[in-house]
């Protein structure tokens, strides 16, 4: 049993179109498509205007060689990637409406505009592809040329083929003086930037040999190397005058003078204070190793900004070597000693300073004077190169142009004559294939239609899936006949078939309804049943009679409820009086055994409407009909209420929640389906036990006796149409 509370979705069990299944529903739809679409093919090929068309091949051979690069890498001459599109230009149209008209105009516009027109409206060019050699370098063209008239297509197409050979010659002619034209002009430009980009380098040139005989490259490593030593003296008088400063912030007493000669003189940890000129003599060791390196393993040379300032170390280190080592003796004063010579050093840094200061300021002058003028001299010969590399190529192509000239670079040849023109269309086949295509269309397009615009459930498996609940019963559309049945209550409405037709196909559904309600209450007794529909068509009076009427035929004790408070029916169908009933009951004016009524079948009673209220919603949602409720399941071992329709009133969504289980009825219409999901929401919506769905009226085909009935589920034999002879269902419900 479904859950009451959920819906499947719609969209994802049941969306989409199966293509098998539609078609085998509205096949009729197809067929008749397909017939139109003969009809008119018939149509086309008999009204349609005879059509022929001439054929020839031109060879088109360029002189020259323009390259194009194939997919697998390869090469090859493209001279006829224009050919196409000139054949149909403008130009040689109207140059072959011309040449055409002069010969011959028999058959002709009166105009060479319109002659024009109808080979633009008739001819295709296209390369040749049944060639050994078609491929993009084939210059092998197909023309072909089509119209009304055999003997004009074969003269047009022959007047095509002279124009293009005319205007091809005229056309790269003329091109190739032009740019034979254009060439020379560009030459005579290059070449006079080429000769102003000469005389301004040596210019340049001269400038530069006034300020500087000597290179700029050089200049500018002699100014790197300077710029390094500076900063190296810089380095050294900081030191230098560190140490002064030092020396002259610490004390004069013997012990204090003692203590900072000691730490001026300190030697790295190991080194004898005896060696300090081994120390310095490891350091000199350093940079020349140093030195050996930068113009060894990295072949830098000896003009490099890196060694000279290597250079201006290792002299310092050695002139600074070769000094003497003022000797402290324990009877001078040793920390003054060492301060002079301090001093002595520092005064030999600044001395030197002073005179790389001098000489690197002569050379950033000179370097700023003369690196401009080398920067442009540099700049006008790369433009001379280029200068030169762009001559070359002008003067190659015109070569090239020159040597080409007089040819007019293409040449077109007729390999195959026009022929007159074959009869091309109409052709009966290929008309019978459009009309089929598209009646084939229309067919689906109309298939497509009538499917799309169908509203109703075409299988059970559908209801199941969009409804979410079981199919329970399928009830055959019941047909007027004689009661079978000599003790049966004459009163009876001939609808009721469980009491009247026991026999019957009809009867024996619902006692098959019956069963599946046994099995749906999992053999319960005592139970409320409510049977409603989505809308007043269902026929659920009818079903909701003969369901009780079945069940009260298996032993079940059974009362059948008439909750239908505005249109009540179930009196009518037992032909009941109506004095007293269900609206008096709750009401409290009656108790319930006043308004039970003997149906004229054993085990079942009726409890019809009654009079009819002015509030039925409110008196089916009162404390006292749950009362009547409870002591008629109390009585009774299943208790059939026959409710109006969900979507019509209020009543049946009140009486729904208060039941143990719901029916929901209706028939087989193009509109079924939205209105049953609506009824099946409402159901979810008060929280009702839906026990399934009965499929009302449907048609089948009798096989005999019992119960081979073979419904049909597919739409184009569901048959469940409201037009049938001899019905004597319920039309309003």
């Amino acid at each position: 049993m479904a859950d009451a509370h959920h819906l499947p979705d719609a969209e994802a069990l049941g969306g989409g179109l199966n293509p098998l299944h539609v078609l085998a529903r509205r096949w009729p739809f197809l067929v008749v498509g397909l017939v139109i679409g003969a009809v008119v093919g018939v149509l086309l090929y008999v009204t349609a205007v005879p059509q022929y068309q001439s054929r020839a091949q031109v060879l088109v051979i360029k002189k020259g060689s323009d390259l194009t690069k194939e997919g697998d890498g390869r090469m090859v001459e493209d001279h006829v990637a224009t050919q196409v599109t000139l054949i149909k230009s403008e130009k040689i149209r109207m140059a072959a409406a011309r040449n055409a008209r002069a010969v011959d105009g028999a058959g002709l516009p009166g105009d060479d505009r319109g002659v024009a027109d109808m080979i633009g409206a008739g001819l295709t060019v296209a390369r040749d592809k049944d060639s050994a050699t078609a491929s993009v370098g084939s210059g092998v063209l197909n023309l072909t040329l089509r119209g009304d008239d055999a003997e004009v297509c074969r003269r047009l197409l022959g007047a095509v083929i002279l124009a293009h050979k005319g205007e091809l010659f005229a056309i790269y002619e003329q091109s190739a003086k032009d740019r034979s034209e254009t060439l020379d002009r560009l030459l005579d430009v290059v070449k006079k930037q080429r000769t102003t980009a000469g005389d301004n380098r040596i210019s340049h040139l001269s400038e530069l040999r006034k300020i500087t005989t000597e290179e700029v490259a050089n200049v500018r490593l002699r100014v790197s190397a300077q710029r390094d030593q500076v900063r190296a003296l810089n380095a050294d008088i900081s030191n230098l005058t560190a140490q002064l400063e030092f020396v002259a912030k610490s004390g004069q007493s013997p012990e204090e003078r003692h203590l900072t000669l000691a730490q001026l003189t300190a030697r790295p940890p190991g080194t004898p204070a005896s060696a300090a000129d081994q120390f310095g003599l490891a350091g000199l060791r350093a940079l020349e190793f140093q030195r050996r390196e930068l113009t060894g393993t990295r072949s830098l040379g000896k003009d490099h900004p890196q060694v000279l300032a290597l250079d201006v170390r290792i002299a310092a280190f050695k002139e600074q070597m070769s000094r003497p080592t003022p000797e402290v003796t324990p009877a001078l004063d040793e920390l003054g000693a060492y301060t002079k010579w301090i001093e002595q050093k520092k005064t030999t840094a600044n001395g030197l300073l002073k005179v790389v200061e001098g000489r690197l300021k002569d050379d950033e002058r000179t370097l700023k004077d003369a690196g401009g003028l080398q920067d442009q001299a540099d700049a006008m010969a790369t433009q001379m190169q280029h200068a030169d590399a762009e001559i070359l190529r002008l003067e190659t192509e015109k070569l090239a142009r020159q040597a080409a000239q007089g040819g007019g670079g293409y040449s077109s040849e007729q390999i195959t004559p026009p022929a007159t023109g074959a009869k091309v269309a109409p052709v009966l086949a290929r008309s019978l294939m459009t009309g089929v295509a598209l009646g084939a269309l229309l067919g689906v397009g109309l298939m497509l239609l009538a499917e799309t615009r169908d509203k109703s459930f075409r299988s059970p498996a559908e209801i199941r899936q969009r409804l979410g609940l079981p199919v329970v019963g399928h009830i055959p559309r019941i047909q007027t006949a004689p009661a079978t049945v000599a003790s049966a209550p004459a009163q009876f409405d001939p609808s009721l078939v469980a009491a009247l037709r026991p026999q019957s196909p009809e009867a024996e559904s619902y006692r098959g309804l019956r069963t599946q309600l046994y099995f749906s209450t999992q053999g319960r007794g005592h139970q409320v049943i409510q049977v409603t529909s989505p809308t007043p068509d269902g026929g659920k009076s009818t079903l909701a009679a003969n369901l009780a009427l079945s069940v009260a035929q298996s032993g079940k004790r059974t009362v059948l409820v008439d909750c239908d408070l505005r249109k009540p029916r179930v009196h009518k169908l037992f032909g009941v009086a109506t004095k007293t009933g269900l609206t008096e009951v709750i009401a409290g004016l009656r108790p319930l055994s006043d308004g039970l009524l003997a149906s004229g079948t054993a085990g079942l009673d009726l409890l019809p409407c009654g009079p009819r209220p002015l509030n039925p919603a409110e008196l089916l949602g009162s404390p006292q009909f749950q009362q009547v409720l409870a002591e008629l399941k109390e009585r009774y071992d299943f208790v059939i209420i026959d409710s109006p329709p969900l979507l019509a009133v209020a009543d049946p969504a009140i009486v729904a929640p208060q039941v143990d289980g719901v029916l929901l009825v209706f028939r087989m219409t193009k509109t079924s389906r939205p209105t049953a999901e609506r009824a099946r929401e409402v159901l979810a919506g008060v929280g009702a036990n839906a026990l399934g769905v009965i499929v009302n009226a449907a048609s089948y085909a009798t096989k005999g006796y019992g119960s081979n009935y073979e419904y049909r589920y597919n739409y184009g034999n569901y048959d469940y149409s409201d037009h049938s002879h001899n019905v004597t269902d319920e039309d309003e419900k």
